[in-house]
């Protein structure tokens, strides 16, 4: 059977009308219209004759319509489920990535390290923070221009994706800020992990518009065994305080916190031994 060609004028009139009704309905605002639980809406629907799933959702993956659902009028369902799945699918990923480099974004982070926290406190087994910034970024940007910056970014990305375990989670958390999750292992393992993603991805050169050019990170470590109470943002003050120390001592390395179990522990113990003092000799 010869193939079927699509029909360019069915082409060219089904996106007047969705741009038309987009326009319409979005104006300005069309993240507004992309939102999928916003308190209430109005589905809208347009019979097109002649359009087949195959021949939509080609349409839908060129011109960006995957906010727009389809429904059957013959009674198969079972392909435009699928296509509501995939649809799903890519909603969620959209949600927990950043669009850049395609790692976890922030709110995807915050939500991992808090289960890790949890998880450490239960089972007793620790849990490190990577903070890492990469040096002199604005530099990058104003020499070499924001696409070579973005092409550093998603370097970065990729020799944390080539160095993690598959348990752990890297995630872009800021503009030119990463964070590394590294489940069950201390500090001293979690700096080798660290000291290579650095190693590595300090030995890639660059090409920019008129030089080549390298770039490295400063890096913040803090470990966690789950002893003592902490939260979230106390043990990212701990990794960002080591980035600071970090960036203060010639940048490119990595620098390890203070184990948060060992220094509270001897400052409740401190307490202790000073509350029995003045028990023993106050009045």
């Amino acid at each position: 059977m010869p193939e079927k060609k699509p029909d360019p004028g069915l082409n060219a009139h089904l996106l007047a009308d969705l741009t038309a009704l987009r326009q319409a309905l979005c104006g300005e605002h069309e993240a507004t219209c992309r939102e999928w639980d916003n308190g209430g809406g109005l589905g809208v629907f347009r019979l097109f004759p002649g359009l087949d799933l195959e021949r939509w959702s080609a349409l839908a993956e060129e011109h960006g319509l995957h906010h727009w659902l389809t429904l059957p009028l013959d009674g198969r369902a079972l392909p435009h489920l699928t296509l509501y799945q995939q649809t799903l699918d890519r909603l969620a990923y959209q949600t927990d990535h950043d669009p850049l480099t395609g790692l976890a974004n922030r709110r995807s982070f915050e939500r991992a390290l808090d289960l890790e926290i949890e998880r450490a406190r239960r089972s007793r087994m620790p849990v490190c923070l990577a903070l890492m910034d990469l040096d002199d970024f604005k530099a990058v940007n104003d020499t070499h221009g924001h696409p070579c910056g973005d092409e550093v970014l998603k370097a970065l990305a990729r020799v944390l994706l080539e160095n993690k375990r598959r348990y752990d989670l890297a995630a872009r958390i800021g503009g030119e800020e990463f964070a590394l999750i590294l489940s069950g292992v201390g500090l001293v393992k979690s700096s080798e992990i660290v000291g290579r993603v650095l190693a590595q991805f300090s030995e890639i050169v660059f090409q920019g518009p008129e030089q080549r050019f390298q770039v490295t990170f400063s890096a913040g470590l803090a470990s966690y065994r789950g002893s003592v109470p902490l939260t979230e943002a106390e043990l990212m003050a701990l990794a960002d305080k080591a980035l600071y120390r970090a960036k203060g001592q010639g940048k490119n390395r990595v620098v390890t916190a203070p184990l948060p179990d060992v220094d509270l522990v001897t400052r409740e113990a401190t307490q202790v031994h000073a509350n029995e003092k003045k028990f023993l000799f106050g009045k």
